[in-house]
C-alpha cells in the first residue's frame, strides 16, 4: 500500500488515481479514505484524484499534533505528487481540514467543497450552531469504556431512519467492518480540535469557488448553521439531498457525483 513520511513523522496512507485537474478528498472522523471509493472510480475518469487516511485513521500513522501541523503535513504530501491548484472535498472534519488548508497556503487552492462541514464545530455563546461541547466531551469518555462499538453508534446516528432501513446502508455496515478501527487516542484528541478550532474568519475571506453540500436531515450541519453558511460566504453554491443525513455521497453517490461535476464544470477558472 502507498504511504509516504511526513516532515513530523507521521507516515500517511493514500491513493492516487486518473489523470488531469486536481482533486483531493478528505474524510471526517472516524471513517477513512475508503468512504470516497463511489467518487474515486467515478471521478478519476477525468481527473487527478487523491484520497487519503488522516492520521490515525484507515492505515495512517498517529501521534498528536496540532491541525496547523496536519495540515503544513498534507500540504507537504501534495507537493511530493505535484498537486497543485487542487479542489478540495471534504466531509465533516474533513471540511475543517480543507479550511484550515486554505487558510496556509491558499496558493494551492482552485476550489473548496464543504460536505456537512463548518468553520466552527463547537457551540458558544456567539456561535449558537455545531455540536454540545459537553455531548462532545461525553463522547470522548464513551471511547475509553466502549471502544470500538461507540464509533459504530455514531456512525449510525448520523443517517435519517429511512437511510438505515435501505440495502445500501446495510451493505456499508459490512463494508465498515471489513478492516481495523482508526486509533482511540487519535479520535480522542480529533475531539478536541473540533471543540477548540474555530476558522470563522477564515470562511469569510474565501476567494476561491465554494460549494456546500447537505443532506436536509442532517443534525450535525442543520438548516440553522446552513442559513450562518450562506451568510458567511455570499455567492458560493449550496445543494440539498432529500432525506439525506451526513453522509449525502454514501447514501446517493451517483446523484452527488453529479452536483459536484456541475459545480466542477460550471466554476471554471
Amino acid at each position: 500500500m502507498p504511504h509516504i513520511t511526513t516532515p513530523s513523522g507521521i507516515d500517511w496512507h493514500y491513493d492516487v488515481e486518473g489523470e488531469g485537474e486536481h482533486l483531493l478528498f478528505l474524510h471526517g472522523w472516524g471513517v477513512d479514505k475508503r468512504i470516497w471509493r463511489q467518487q474515486s472510480k467515478f471521478f478519476s475518469r477525468y481527473y487527478r484524484v487523491m484520497t487519503i487516511d488522516l492520521p490515525g485513521h484507515g492505515q495512517s500513522g498517529w501521534k498528536k499534533i496540532s491541525l496547523e501541523v496536519m495540515v503544513k503535513d498534507l500540504e507537504a504530501v501534495l507537493r511530493s505528487f505535484q498537486f497543485n491548484d487542487v479542489t478540495v472535498i471534504g466531509s465533516s472534519l474533513g471540511g475543517l481540514v480543507a479550511l484550515k488548508l486554505y487558510e496556509l497556503y491558499p496558493e494551492a487552492v482552485r476550489r473548496l467543497i464543504f460536505v456537512g462541514s463548518m468553520p466552527k464545530f463547537s457551540r458558544s455563546a456567539d456561535y449558537p450552531h455545531g455540536l454540545d461541547v459537553n455531548k462532545m466531551r461525553k463522547l470522548g469518555g464513551q471511547l475509553d469504556s466502549d471502544y470500538p462499538s461507540i464509533v459504530n453508534v455514531f456512525f449510525r446516528s448520523l443517517f435519517t431512519k429511512d437511510e438505515r432501513q435501505s440495502r445500501r446502508f446495510k451493505w456499508l455496515q459490512k463494508f465498515r467492518q471489513s478492516d481495523g478501527v482508526p486509533i482511540k487516542q487519535a479520535l480522542v484528541e480529533y475531539l478536541d480540535i473540533l471543540e477548540q478550532e474555530d476558522l470563522r474568519e477564515v470562511l469569510k475571506r474565501v476567494h476561491v469557488p465554494v460549494q456546500f453540500i447537505n443532506g436536509r436531515d442532517d443534525e450535525i450541519c442543520n438548516k440553522e448553521t446552513v442559513a450562518f453558511l450562506r451568510k458567511s460566504c455570499p455567492g458560493s453554491r449550496f445543494d440539498f439531498f432529500e432525506q439525506c443525513g451526513h453522509f449525502p455521497f454514501l447514501s446517493k453517490p451517483y446523484e452527488f457525483n453529479q452536483i459536484v461535476e456541475e459545480f466542477l464544470k460550471g466554476s471554471t477558472l
